[in-house]
């Protein structure tokens, strides 16, 4: 990828960050106050894994939301942004403009939403 492109999609991948970090905390606001701001005095990247969210079913797309935008910044960090996660193979600018924490293309993607519809979830 040039330069340009990078620093449009490392600027995005951050805007969006900021975006589902913001509506995680909103949510998180909207049930507890306490909770909201104990989020506060820990590192973004630390949100996904605190135990107290776990009594809170509701919260679990954000979680979610949260888990993929760590995981995208992950793979920013190691140089490894923009490729999929499975086969490694260069995702579009198209698909990462789309959603700049994509972690799969579209072959992988598929494989990987017919393993998980046979999964169980307790």
């Amino acid at each position: 990828m040039s330069s340009v492109l990078e620093s449009q999609l490392e600027e995005r991948l951050a805007a969006e960050a900021s975006d589902r970090r913001l509506a995680f905390l909103q949510a998180v606001h909207a049930l507890d106050i306490d909770l909201a701001d104990q989020l506060k005095d820990l590192s973004p990247d630390e949100w996904a894994d605190y135990s107290a969210l776990s009594v809170w079913p509701q919260l679990q797309p954000h979680i979610k939301q949260l888990q993929q935008v760590d995981a995208a910044l992950c793979q920013q960090q190691l140089g490894l942004y923009g490729l999929c996660s499975d086969c490694e193979v260069e995702l579009s600018r198209e698909q990462l403009y789309q959603d700049p924490c994509r972690q799969r293309c579209s072959q992988c993607h598929s494989k990987h939403l017919n393993s998980q519809q046979g999964s169980w979830k307790l």
